[in-house]
């Protein structure tokens, strides 16, 4: 009895449809994402600061923009906005919790809350504010204003 030697076989791998596959990942990941537009839709102009403090953990920062509306459809009072939302005065607490939950557990107490207000809007808005922030437990808050402080 003769013993046949087997042939050595290589199995390959076609690759002439890999940059078709890499295309079309491609394209369905640049049609289904996203973009983020920071489109304030609130006319803010900061006033001038007396002194200017920086933050380290920049991640604890979210920030409540208080101004008049670009949009005259919208009126001429004073509106709130946070993460390019309208909020009312009575969601603020509902914010702060939202906020809250994005950070991790060991920093939820340590929230800022970063108001950048427009010179013009009336200190009694802004007085409300910190009320509904302190009724919530976000007692940290720092003002936006300029870079440069101005000399008085």
């Amino acid at each position: 009895m003769k013993i046949r030697k087997k042939t050595s076989t290589t199995a390959e791998i076609s690759t002439a449809s890999m940059p078709d596959i890499v295309f079309l990942l491609l394209f369905f990941f640049m049609v289904t994402a996203t973009i983020k537009v920071n489109e304030e839709q609130l006319n803010v102009q900061t006033p001038n600061a007396h002194s200017i403090t920086t933050v380290d953990k920049k991640f604890l920062i979210k920030e409540l923009f208080v101004g008049f509306p670009k949009d005259v459809r919208l009126g001429t009072s004073p509106r709130i906005s946070g993460n390019n939302k309208w909020v009312s005065l009575d969601q603020i607490g509902q914010w702060v919790q939202e906020q809250k939950s994005d950070l991790g557990e060991a920093y939820k107490d340590q929230l800022i809350v970063m108001l950048k207000v427009d010179e013009k809007v009336d200190m009694g808005l802004i007085g409300d504010i910190q009320m509904e922030l302190r009724k919530n437990n976000a007692r940290k808050v720092l003002y936006r204003t300029l870079d440069k402080p101005q000399n008085f």
